[in-house]
């Protein structure tokens, strides 16, 4: 399937072991790695799952996840900025699992681990959903999933690896950065892509300022507008040295100013949409300033019922929700209902689609349905804006208004805002500006709407 009859990182090493797998200060062949893992699958022990702890290095839990996949084991990496009682209830949905690492096991010597048989719709990674609207759901995807993903995104964003060297269409193999956290999807996509391809997986410190280094490193690379933001002056330094070329971006609005910036410097910027339930990426486009998320790649089959809720099928649809220790399939010929509201944009062939906003989003301000996602849209149109959210907050009259909370270039001046926004309908009008605040450090791949909501509703009553 996909090219593979065994695991990818040992279809890679049997065709070219010396070739690099991992690029970082510390770089690992396709040779080095299989051993590396074959070495880790000695410490497994019998449960079936393996919980790993994200706060473990990247080259670590790469490597144990490869030696739980290779064992047949499921993997679940597990983030450790949720609470408490959040982690435990996780778990507790898993049956019996295992952690690592695990100090306590030291590895067998006398017994060779014993690979297990590539099976490719075997359940083989579970990955939390964002827990917007409660406690995070497990979704399980197999092999064939993620490959499906990484094939049907590869064949409208350019990124080369030993795949193409051996079809002889390039020499070159393409680094993408390991710049997202592995307990999102949107990290394993990485990962996978990387598998997939026989690519470069990249992996260099990247958080802050250090950032800016590694984009010097990779071709490829993953983030978020305000992170893109943040690098570019520094790229734009180095850019005779500078070898990034493709941006994928998530997570929140992307200004056109933006991306005009970052194509000047020979960055091609491309944007789409995805969930968790659908291994990442369904739709995808160069990024262009409009509001649509671009063309339905291949190996994804969605459709756009008649209240424009999303519904998702195809190849990359997970195989279901992991509760309590037993997969609960998904229903591949109903498809999944997504909770997000679309529509067709029909004046291109073939169509885009235009994501309105999250059914959960919506609440009612004087008897009229408020969709957030319109708004920040519109404030998203301001040159000084760089990420902008709208939130409910209770009024007595109305029962919810709009308040926006932007994070601009500079000062930003509330009046003007306001003046702005009265070419929306009134009650589309947000009742005040706050500043973005300081809620925590950039864990995610994209502000919490939920903490967001609940800081301004103190700033009310405050």
């Amino acid at each position: 399937m996909f090219g593979f009859d065994t695991w990818p990182w040992q279809h890679w090493a049997a065709m070219a072991p010396n070739a690099k797998a991992i690029d970082s200060e510390m770089a690992l062949t396709w040779g080095e790695l299989t051993a590396l893992v074959d070495g880790q699958q000695a410490r497994l022990g019998e449960a079936p799952i393996v919980v790993l702890d994200s706060a473990l290095s990247q080259r670590a839990l790469i490597v144990g996840m490869l030696a739980a996949w290779q064992a047949g084991k499921k993997t679940l990496v597990l983030n450790q900025a949720l609470s408490d009682e959040v982690q435990a209830t996780v778990l507790s949905q898993l049956g019996v699992y295992q952690f690592l690492p695990d100090r306590s096991r030291e590895p067998d010597v006398n017994v060779l681990p014993t690979m297990s048989h590539w099976q490719p719709d075997r359940p083989l990674t579970l990955t939390l959903t964002s827990g917007s609207t409660g406690t995070p759901k497990v979704i399980a995807h197999a092999a064939h999933q993620h490959l499906a993903s990484a094939a049907g995104l590869t064949q409208m964003l350019p990124f080369l690896g030993l795949a193409d060297k051996m079809t002889a269409l390039e020499n070159r193999v393409d680094r993408w950065l390991l710049s997202l956290p592995l307990f999102h999807i949107s990290g394993l996509a990485i990962v996978w892509r990387w598998l997939y391809k026989g690519a470069q997986l990249a992996i260099y410190p990247c958080r802050g300022e250090s950032m800016a280094s590694a984009l010097t490193h990779v071709s490829h690379a993953s983030l978020v507008p305000t992170q893109l933001y943040r690098v570019l002056p520094v790229l734009r330094q180095c850019l005779d040295t500078c070898t990034l070329s493709h941006v994928l971006l998530g997570g929140a609005a992307i200004s056109s100013a933006l991306t005009e910036q970052a194509e000047q410097q020979g960055i091609s910027c491309w944007c789409g949409y995805g969930m968790t339930e659908t291994a990442s990426t369904v739709t995808l486009k160069r990024a262009d300033g409009q509001d649509d998320v671009g063309t339905i790649l291949p190996y994804r089959d969605l459709m756009v019922a008649d209240d424009g809720e999303v519904i998702h099928r195809g190849e990359t649809l997970a195989l279901g929700v992991w509760q309590a220790g037993a997969l609960h399939p998904i229903d591949a010929s109903t498809g999944l209902a997504s909770r997000d509201l679309a529509s067709w944009c029909t004046d291109v062939q073939p169509p885009t689609l235009s994501i309105v906003g999250r059914k959960d989003n919506q609440f009612i301000c004087g008897g009229e349905n408020v969709q957030p996602e319109v708004i920040e849209a519109h404030l998203q149109q301001c040159a000084e804006i760089r990420q902008a959210m709208v939130v409910p907050i209770d009024d007595r009259e109305f029962g919810a208004r709009p308040l926006a909370i932007i994070q601009s270039r500079g000062h930003f001046n509330a009046q003007q805002l306001a003046d702005y926004c009265r070419r929306l309908p009134a009650y589309q009008r947000p009742v005040a500006f706050l500043p973005w605040p300081s809620l925590s450090p950039e864990a995610g791949i994209k502000p919490s709407r939920a903490l967001l909501t609940q800081w301004a509703q103190r700033q009310a009553i405050d």
